[in-house]
């Protein structure tokens, strides 16, 4: 269990201080939505850009509920190895933050390719 948190919360911390940069490098607004053509239609403030870093901090908090609750169930509370069924919440958190790392940069202007 204490890998499966050490991994949510690093791919956290990772999206976090990404966050944070961002948030220094940016300038006023950044884009919140780009249309079907890749045109922006929609600006927010700075504090957006946290959009996706919440919503995979939120992501891990509940994971890591769910993976306790189960090994409560099962009984294997004791078992210090990621489960089978754990390791799909780590897929997602990755997912999150590729999907971050990638769309993240280019709220704020800086087009990395």
């Amino acid at each position: 269990m204490k890998r499966l948190v050490w991994i949510m919360r690093g791919l956290d911390a990772v999206l976090v201080i990404v966050g944070l940069v961002l948030l220094v490098v940016s300038h006023g607004r950044v884009v919140t939505h780009w249309n079907g053509n890749g045109v922006v239609d929609a600006t927010g403030p700075r504090y957006m850009v946290f959009t996706i870093p919440v919503v995979l901090v939120v992501y891990g908090e509940v994971s890591l509920w769910l993976a306790r609750r189960r090994r409560r169930v099962d009984g294997l509370e004791g078992i210090n190895v990621m489960l089978a069924n754990e390791w799909r919440y780590v897929g997602g958190a990755v997912v999150l933050t590729v999907v971050g790392l990638i769309t993240m940069p280019l709220q704020v202007g800086l087009h990395l390719f």
